[in-house]
């Protein structure tokens, strides 16, 4: 009977610690995550199709073997990309680590000693003698614990730590994506590249001709020395801009051979020139980037997190409630230790009431809630920023074909004037300083035409990658 009243009295004193705990505690309304979007982009094509089926292999849709095989080896290769595994890795262990105080835990610690006591502490006892007495004590103990999560602390961390693995695994595809788009966008500058330096190529060989052109009538007495300078200094800037170009082509190769992976000095790409165009790409609708997009549902697994936190927070105002037990083996020789008789145990709960903590409980919680809603703010700000990306991207597509179509008439129309001054420079109605001039215009205008080319396959990788890489 007594025990039953000491039983019940404990739980009208818990109950009533409960109420005077939780009675004042602070409210944990937070503002949800919203970020307003427009119901279409303002430079999305008119006639803009709906998104095929969701795939993460965007390359394929240029049709190009040989970046295909780079994307196979920066998903392999890419140092960085395999860092981002590990991250993930730790995220998840940490979840587990987290789960775990869910769960009693056990322990044992055996010991075993041999004490001699002092003979002035046992002087005048029936035991031991003058000299004190020795004694050997052997346990072997098991401890269980077990906090009661009655109010949710450990299973709010526990979603704190699995939002933060979700946000690790987005960002380890945000990552794979920026590694992906940063290689096609070398990749196509490199072909751009590989364009450039054949036409200056031919361009050498053209202007290595008009010199020999040059000496043939100045021997013939035409043409004065003044035209075989200008045909030199020609075929000479040709010649420094062809150096120039390779050496910008070796610095291109280099910097992709360290994102797939691999040794600059043992890394090679063919020489290849750009050609066809880049494929369309439709945007859809901007509600759409918050799932596509792995920043985005980054920032919101990480809002998810910080929410989790602050219900972390508000569980530190009520008690905490532990289980304890003890048994196990004593005796003080070895031979008696799995007698009956040496058995013991102890069992028992324990309560942790947070009275009083001068603020900290509060101040925590502010905090908390002030972290959650600095994340809410870089969460819209993303959003911002992605709708950002998409227009530019979308309003340079645009330009960009406009700037070829014009740059396509300036090749031809050049193309025609070069032809005409050569044969009126042959039959000696003009100098040699209109062939120069119209040489001139023509190479750098098939340069712009390949420096475009390249531009505008490096926005379309741009424009997917504002997309998020999946449509």
């Amino acid at each position: 009977m007594k025990n039953l009243i000491s039983y019940r009295g404990a739980g009208a004193l818990l109950t009533l610690l409960l109420m005077v705990t939780g009675c004042s505690l602070p409210s944990t309304d937070l503002a949800k995550p919203d970020a307003s979007v427009p119901s279409n982009y303002r430079y999305a094509p008119t006639k803009n199709g709906k998104r095929a089926a969701v795939s993460d292999k965007w390359w394929r849709s240029f049709g190009d073997s040989g970046l295909n095989s780079l994307m196979t080896q920066v998903r392999t290769g890419n140092r960085d990309l395999r860092g981002g595994m590990k991250r993930i890795e730790q995220a998840r262990a940490l979840v587990d680590s987290t789960r775990s105080g869910r769960i009693p835990r056990v322990s044992s610690s055996p010991t075993a000693s041999r004490d001699k006591t002092s003979g002035e502490v046992v002087r005048g006892s029936s035991v031991g003698s003058q000299e004190g007495y020795i004694s050997n004590n052997y346990t072997l103990p098991v401890s269980v614990d077990w906090e009661l999560d009655l109010f949710g602390r450990i299973r709010r961390g526990e979603d704190a730590a699995k939002a933060d693995a979700q946000a690790a695994e987005e960002d380890y595809l945000a990552l794979r994506l920026s590694l992906e788009t940063q290689t096609a966008a070398a990749y196509f500058s490199l072909r751009a590249l590989d364009s450039e330096i054949g036409i200056v190529r031919e361009g050498v060989k053209s202007r290595k001709s008009s010199l020999k052109l040059a000496n043939d009538r100045k021997d013939l007495g035409v043409v004065s020395e003044l035209d075989v300078a200008q045909a030199q200094a020609l075929l000479a800037t040709s010649e420094a801009d062809l150096a120039a170009l390779l050496r910008q082509r070796a610095a291109q190769v280099s910097a992709i051979a360290v994102l797939v992976g691999k040794p600059a000095s043992s890394f090679s790409l063919a020489p290849r020139g750009l050609t066809g165009r880049p494929p369309s790409v439709p945007a859809g609708i901007p509600s759409e980037l918050a799932r596509a997009r792995p920043d985005i549902r980054r920032a919101e697994r990480r809002l998810a997190a910080e929410n989790a936190r602050v219900g972390v927070a508000v569980a530190s105002f009520y008690p905490s409630i532990s289980l304890s037990g003890r048994m196990g083996l004593q005796a003080s020789d070895i031979s008696d230790l799995f007698t009956k008789g040496a058995q013991f145990w102890g069992i028992g709960p324990s309560v942790y009431l947070p009275i009083f903590r001068g603020g900290q409980g509060r101040a925590d919680l502010r905090r908390s809630k002030a972290r959650y809603e600095e994340v809410l703010e870089s969460y819209q700000q993303t959003v911002l920023e992605s709708l950002a990306e998409v227009e530019t991207a979308l309003s340079a597509a645009k330009h960009y074909r406009s700037q070829v179509s014009a740059q396509n008439r300036v090749v031809t129309a050049s193309a025609q004037a070069r032809d005409i001054a050569k044969a009126q420079y042959e039959g000696g109605t003009v100098s040699y300083l209109s062939v120069l001039d119209a040489e001139r215009t023509s190479l750098n205008g098939e340069r712009e035409q390949a420096r475009l080319k390249g531009a505008e396959f490096v926005n379309t990788v741009q424009l997917i990658r504002s997309l998020g890489g999946r449509w």
